[in-house]
């Protein structure tokens, strides 16, 4: 759907069917994870939409986004997040590195998958300097990735340093599906706490979120705050006309 200025796709079926997809049929690509920060992110920063426009398929990885499409269009929308496809994914036997976070949180995802009955052979982890997005030897690290014949690619470095990292590495690659994945690694090992409380399809990650990094959150918050009225504006003009 074209929506907000960009692609986002509303349907769990569709969205898992493209990424199958791609994935069987051994291409390159990348998939963002769009919450709230991203969305508001691509209607401040048109270079930071083209990155994000460049994926293949996008997730909706955000309620209030869902709310706000759904008030629009109607219909049954629903929001994918990035924990949802992180866990769905690495149950599976494809061949999978994670570049980025940290290694303790790496052998919590192994021991979480264990824990489960599920092998973590699969998984690898490729740790990446701490550096601009710029900076990135991305020649070298597609050489890594390339030699393991990895299949999925799990990059963990925030936004909007990962969307901009996939699209930087994607012309080096022949193969293998990215997920700018953010803190997904991190709920899932119970590093973030995952809200118990929401209202309707409202779940509040944010608010979680705000507890455990309230500084990060506050600016992060007060500028979506900013912008969502104009976006909401925006694409009710587009709908109009």
């Amino acid at each position: 759907m074209n929506i907000f200025n960009i692609h986002l796709e509303f349907n769990r079926e569709k969205l898992y069917h493209a990424i199958d997809k791609r994935i069987a049929e051994k291409e390159a690509g990348y998939v963002c994870v769009c919450d709230s920060s991203v969305l508001t992110r691509t209607h401040n920063e048109p270079a930071y939409r083209d990155v994000v426009n460049g994926a293949f398929v996008n997730s909706c990885d955000g309620s209030s986004v869902c709310a706000m499409a759904h008030r629009l269009y109607g219909g049954k929308l629903e929001s994918v997040n990035g924990p949802e496809i992180f866990s769905k994914y690495t149950r599976q036997s494809l061949k999978q590195v994670i570049l980025g976070n940290t290694e303790e949180i790496v052998q919590k995802v192994r021991k979480m998958l264990r824990d489960k009955g599920v092998s973590d052979d699969h998984i690898h982890h490729i740790d990446l300097p701490f550096c601009r997005v710029d900076d990135f030897d991305y020649k070298e690290i597609s050489m890594q990735i390339k030699e393991m014949d990895y299949d999925i690619i799990w990059v963990s470095l925030g936004n909007p340093k990962q969307e901009i990292f996939m699209s930087k590495m994607l012309p080096y690659l022949n193969k293998g599906v990215m997920f700018g994945i953010g803190a997904a690694l991190n709920f899932c090992v119970g590093d973030l706490s995952m809200p118990k409380f929401h209202v309707g399809s409202l779940r509040f990650i944010w608010l979680t979120r705000l507890f455990e990094d309230p500084i990060r959150q506050i600016k992060m918050n007060w500028a979506i705050l900013k912008a969502f009225p104009g976006i909401y504006r925006e694409e009710k003009r587009h709908l109009k006309k």
